[in-house]
């Protein structure tokens, strides 16, 4: 009996136990919007970003937006 648990020891020691890989997260999905080219109506290009990148492009704008337009308050006309 000792012989048989020494023959089939190996075996198991030798099987690899390989790791699991960390999950990989799901690329975004990407959305495309069509820029026109200012005065033209056919002139443009198409930008495909995700939806945080999209998002942080508008919240820069409205930023910009806020503060040019809080500067000419300021101006004291």
């Amino acid at each position: 009996m000792t012989g048989l648990l020494l023959a089939t020891a190996p075996d198991a020691a030798a099987t690899p136990t390989t790791p699991s890989a960390a999950p990989q997260q799901p690329e975004e999905k990407k959305i495309c919007r069509r820029e026109v080219e200012t005065g033209s109506l056919i002139k443009g290009k198409k930008v495909c970003m995700t939806a945080k990148q999209w998002q942080r492009i508008s919240d820069a704008n409205r930023d910009e937006i806020e503060r040019t337009s809080s500067m000419g308050s300021q101006s004291g006309k």
